[in-house]
């Protein structure tokens, strides 16, 4: 089954189809999997491009 995000407020779509993944994928531990810039060092997407992920114990 395919999804599209739509805009709470108007009804447009956000998003092209998407399919939803079983699971979160895991994050690599491995600093050389970061972004090179220093300031950040954000971790690359896990998820993969016409993909999502409900994430069951969300934070922040």
């Amino acid at each position: 089954m395919l999804f599209v995000f739509l805009c709470s407020k108007c009804g447009t779509a956000i998003t092209p189809e998407l399919a939803e993944l079983a699971a979160i994928p895991d994050v690599s531990d491995d600093d050389r999997d970061r972004d090179r810039d220093r300031k950040t060092r954000r971790a690359p997407s896990t998820v993969p491009r016409g993909r999502y992920a409900i994430d069951p114990e969300p934070w922040g």
